[in-house]
């Protein structure tokens, strides 16, 4: 089933009010519609950090009920100048536990061979912040986005009334009917197409493979899921972490890697029998190549994994021995380790108990395991010789290979949170450093102002049409509120602040 929660207008704006009250929704039928995927194509130019950003929040406690968060990372890759911009990701895109999307373009090929990135796709990293009572500010900076996904001049249905006529079509297209010119395409009634492009068409594509991947393996959690996607994508030339996270969607290498995991992972976690390190295969299973074939083409994978915010983790461990950040409750970035707790009510008038949540509350993760030994840390590419010390500016396919040659860390004693526990500072960015603080704090809809817009509307690479919107119905929000008792820095970190938000990324 597929529930289209509009709360956007057709020129795809829309207030913070309805936004939040649309994720409610979701939230609150997610077991009883088993609703397990949520799509936001929509995106707030925030200044504030994923723990106090509204819609971070909500994302968050959303993925903590078991559904699979998957946002738009925004179309503010370059400046009015055509320069690139880095740290203009969008909110909620800049919440830890959403699977951010940006934006490949196809080239209007079938063959990957000829994939790049747009240029139009928001980098990271994420630039949120919040005031420490001593005056100075967390910048959250956190690699982002995910992954990416087919996004310019993307064909798909164009929805009419009135027979198909022109007058019947949606805003978009009456406004800009160079949209509907589709080659091959009748456009009869019934018929009409339509293209598209921008990371909130790349972001539904995202979400549909998600749903593959639940319905060939049900168990799966949404923190595992994301490991799955930017394990098995492919990593595009000459792009780099902060423009494509671990690269673009492979439906087909995801699939094949949740066919081999235990299809009763959530609920041997939802009962508590399911502890760090234990065996995460499906009886007689093991993983899967590593670089299977597409339609007869050579598809190669990142088999790469961001967590913790600024940490680049590799390893088949990270599939063979469950690892405590798969857990949907707890989010992990930088020194900052979260639990957040959905609890449930008893039976009522018919409905069952543990169906319809009560309240959703957050507070600091006690002390525990997040990662287990086995799994390879490779924060040190940052500083290999190759690299020059600016991994994050390195192309991906770079970092991947010097991954399968061995470079990296095998931890032998895995990554805990608590005091002193984690040791790691993540990537350092190098001097010079340019993020876009103009985009994010420049006149317009802000989220502490109680609007949101959809990342900007655009026609194809390098073209576009209005600063205002993009098509975004994205469905998801919901009536009511999210029930927070709001957050606290970990304990274990004296002053969030001491690192250099110019020079570092990991702290």
């Amino acid at each position: 089933d597929l529930y289209d929660v509009r709360v956007l207008d057709e020129r795809g704006v829309g207030n913070m009010a309805e936004v939040l009250a649309g994720i409610d929704w979701v939230i609150q039928r997610a077991k009883l519609s088993n609703i397990r995927v949520m799509n936001l194509s929509l995106g707030a130019s925030s200044t504030e950090s994923f723990l106090t950003d509204p819609l971070a929040r909500a994302t968050r406690s959303a993925t903590a009920a078991g559904i699979v968060v998957v946002a738009a990372a925004g179309n503010a890759g370059k400046n009015a100048d055509g320069a690139a911009v880095y740290g203009a990701v969008s909110s909620p895109g800049h919440e830890p536990s959403v699977i951010t999307v940006g934006a490949a373009n196809m080239r209007g090929t079938e063959g990957r061979s000829d994939d790049v990135m747009t240029t139009f796709s928001s980098r990271g990293p994420t630039r949120g912040s919040f005031a420490l009572p001593s005056g100075k500010r967390w910048i959250d900076n956190l690699i982002k986005p995910d992954l990416v996904a087919p996004g310019n001049a993307v064909v798909a249905a164009l929805g009419t009334d009135f027979g198909g006529q022109p007058e019947g079509w949606n805003y978009l297209a009456r406004t800009y009917p160079v949209l509907t010119q589709v080659p091959g395409a009748s456009q009869a009634a019934g018929q009409t197409l339509m293209n598209l492009s921008g990371t909130s068409v790349a972001a539904p594509a995202v979400a549909g493979a998600v749903a593959v991947l639940l319905q060939a393996n049900p168990g799966l959690t949404p923190p595992l899921v994301k490991a799955i996607l930017q394990y098995t994508a492919q990593p595009l030339p000459s792009a780099n972490l902060l423009q494509q996270g671990t690269g673009l969607l492979n439906v087909n290498n995801a699939v094949r890697l949740a066919k081999a995991l235990a299809p009763d992972l959530a609920s041997r976690l939802a009962a508590g029998t399911l502890k760090a390190g234990d065996n995460m295969l499906a009886t007689g299973q093991v993983l899967p190549s590593t670089s299977p074939s597409l339609n007869g083409q050579h598809t190669s994978q990142s088999r790469l994994i961001t967590a913790g915010g600024s940490h680049l983790f590799g390893g088949d461990t990270l599939f063979t021995q469950w690892q405590p950040i798969y857990d949907p409750g707890l989010v992990w970035a930088r020194q900052v380790v979260l639990r957040t707790s959905v609890n449930y009510a008893p039976a009522s008038l018919g409905v069952p108990a543990n169906t319809v949540i009560s309240s959703i509350s957050q507070n600091n993760a006690p002390p525990q395991a997040l990662i287990t030994a086995g799994v390879r840390l490779l924060d040190s590419l940052a500083s290999s010789p190759s690299a020059g010390g600016k991994a994050l500016f390195t192309a991906l396919t770079r970092l991947v290979a010097q991954a399968a040659r061995g470079q990296g860390l095998t931890l032998g004693l895995g990554f805990s949170s608590g005091r002193g526990s984690i040791s790691s500072e993540g990537f350092v960015l190098s001097d010079g450093f340019v993020v876009g603080e103009g985009f994010i704090i420049s006149e317009g809809f802000i989220v502490s102002e109680g609007f949101i817009v959809s990342e900007g509307f655009i026609i194809s690479e390098g073209f576009i049409i209005s600063e205002g919107f993009i098509v975004s119905e994205g469905f998801i929000v919901s009536e009511g509120f999210i029930v927070s008792e709001g957050f606290i820095v970990s304990e274990s970190v004296s002053d969030p602040s001491a690192a250099n938000d110019r020079s570092f990324l990991g702290d």
